[in-house]
């Protein structure tokens, strides 16, 4: 999209039925919006059976005052020195004397940090994995990795998703969100979810909105307005329903959100963490419609649909390995156009694919099935020629045979999402090897494939 920058990575929740078993998180935090500092204490337990294929994830900006066993004995960690870096994170590998601590059932790990407070001046860049300040509010997501995160290198799964129970102090705060429970009055509130959820934290002054089916942070639309808002979203949920017989019944958060790099007028991003999409860069109540009970802006659409996808890629099926941003945003975003399509038209969806092929006709790719790291599929890549691959295999398909494939991609059980998962799942759907071989040679091996794609 041109005037939409999505920007919606690493998401989102798990339902508890996908992995038996999510690490807990523990503790306290404590944040002063005026200085931009953090100080966590925090336990987790219920920790997989790793072996010592495990490292410990948290955000570069911190720094970890002690890490301890489950005795609250203080042990060593690699990481402080000449550590890596994965993601917005820094990698720390627990130690017993000199080897690696195998299968920890418990740690312990206190750590502070502070970060820059944008409040008359910007960044150059605002995105899901940033720590962001901007006087009022502090907004931080899963993937900035502000709580400790296991990684399990084996599976190449970042386990973002927990369990939770913590409490949260802000002496300057009114208003204290954790993804997963209920915004609370400040200073001080205690937060818990007995279901494995990427715990975003949204802290600040701001007015907290109800609706039967929404829970809105920060906006100040009207009830009309908040009406029209849930029936667009809602009309995206019975879509994808309908479509991928899964239900979507959850309530969710809309956070609208002061986005720390400047934007041009017009221009709006936003990421999900089921159950929560956070907007940044718009007033969300500008984009309604009142009169005519709709968004404003044809592109709002297409825009909030993406988001919505991400329940289905990105928590039902939680991506990793090799085509983690195919099957994350490539499918959200095809997602998103079959449900703009189902709204208003063909003219839609051939107007969206027609302009994608104009605008990427000289763009080269990494085949999928030559893709050998994640970040192979770059942005370009994931967001805009990505659906044109699905749109190929819906050429071929059929869009009834499209969705039994998707459906069977969610029906999956936790597996790497690697160019076999993709093979393998839509033989499982019922393509055929011949029906599949075509497809391939068409639209997998090409580098390039805007020319066969129809419109």
């Amino acid at each position: 999209m041109t005037k939409k920058l999505l920007l919606t990575v690493l998401p989102i929740c798990l339902l508890s039925f996908v992995f038996a078993q999510s690490p807990h998180l523990n503790g306290t935090v404590n944040v002063d919006l005026q200085t931009g500092q953090i100080t966590c204490d925090f336990s987790l337990t219920n920790i997989p059976e790793l072996g010592k294929d495990y490292q410990l994830l948290l955000n570069k900006g911190f720094n970890i005052k002690h890490i301890k066993n489950a005795k609250g004995e203080v042990i060593a960690y690699d990481g402080f020195y000449n550590g890596k870096m994965r993601g917005e994170g820094l990698a720390y590998i627990p130690k017993n004397g000199d080897k690696v601590l195998e299968n920890p059932k418990q740690l312990e790990i206190s750590y502070t940090g502070a970060f820059p407070i944008y409040k008359d001046d910007y960044n150059f860049t605002d995105f899901k994995g940033l720590i962001a300040f901007n006087g009022t509010t502090l907004r931080a997501s899963e993937q900035s990795k502000w709580y400790p995160v296991i990684y399990d290198v084996k599976k190449d799964q970042l386990l973002e998703q927990v369990t939770y129970a913590i409490t949260v102090k802000c002496n300057n705060a009114e208003q204290i969100f954790v993804n997963g429970d209920e915004p609370k009055a400040g200073p001080t509130a205690k937060f818990a979810s007995e279901v494995p959820l990427a715990p975003l934290l949204f802290i600040g002054n701001y007015k907290v909105q109800q609706t039967s089916n929404a829970v809105f942070l920060n906006t100040a639309m009207t009830k009309a307005q908040l009406a029209v808002f849930e029936a667009e979203i809602a009309e995206m949920k019975a879509f994808y329903h309908r479509k991928l017989g899964i239900p979507y019944q959850t309530k969710n958060v809309i956070i609208e959100h002061t986005a720390v790099e400047k934007f041009n007028k017009g221009r709006i991003w936003g990421f999900a963490s089921y159950p929560t999409i956070a907007i940044a860069g718009g007033d969300l109540g500008g984009t309604i419609d009142e009169a005519n009970k709709k968004f404003k802006d044809s592109t709002d659409y297409p825009f909030y649909a993406h988001e919505v996808a991400h329940y289905y890629f990105g928590n039902v099926l939680q991506p990793n390995a090799t085509l983690f941003w195919f099957f994350l945003e490539s499918t959200a975003e095809y997602l998103s156009v079959k449900a703009t399509e189902a709204k208003f038209g063909k003219v839609y969806s051939n107007a969206y694919f027609k302009n994608a092929c104009n605008n990427l006709k000289n763009f080269k790719v990494v085949p999928l099935n030559k893709v050998t790291e994640m970040n192979q599929i770059g942005g370009t890549y994931r967001y805009n020629y990505g659906p044109l691959i699905l749109r190929g295999l819906e050429q071929m398909i059929g869009e009834k045979r499209m969705f039994d494939f998707l459906k069977t991609c969610l029906k999956a059980k936790p597996k790497t999402t690697d160019y076999a998962f993709f093979r393998d799942q839509a033989m499982a759907s019922g393509i055929t090897e011949a029906e599949w071989n075509a497809f391939e040679k068409q639209f997998i091996d090409s580098e390039n494939i805007t020319a066969l794609i129809k419109y």
